[in-house]
């Protein structure tokens, strides 16, 4: 079992956010209408309501749920909505570029099935004018 030591803290993720999405820690306070000094207060004695990190998530477009998984290693925040269920596990990062991966091999398959089909209908055409 996961301890809280083991996880990353709400504020580091928040962080980490903001960093990706080219925030600045003083514009989420803002945002929020606080002081940076008040959120950094709520932050670290975990005193921080549930309706100031709701607003963060929106500000920030994930889910409200994403604060309290592992990581978000993988997640591209420019391709991806920000209701991805996906945020934060490495492990359905991997298995999304797999997937993406498989779905190209599957069209290129069906690109060359269609190909030798084609080739097929010719040849067959060509017997059957003999």
């Amino acid at each position: 079992m996961r301890t809280l030591a083991d996880m990353m803290n709400l504020k580091e993720k928040i962080l980490q956010v903001l960093e990706m999405k080219k925030f600045t820690y003083a514009d989420l306070a803002s945002y929020l209408n606080i002081s940076e000094s008040e959120l950094d207060y709520a932050l670290e004695n975990n005193t921080l309501e549930i309706r100031i990190l709701e607003l963060i998530s929106k500000e920030l477009r994930i889910p409200l749920y994403s604060f309290f998984r592992e990581n978000f290693e993988g997640f591209d925040f420019e391709k991806e909505p920000y209701y991805n269920v996906n945020i934060w596990s490495k492990e359905e990062a991997k298995f999304t570029l797999e997937l993406m991966a498989l779905r190209q091999e599957l069209d290129e398959l069906r690109a060359e099935v269609r190909q030798k089909d084609l080739l097929i209908d010719a040849l067959e055409a060509q017997i059957i004018k003999k």
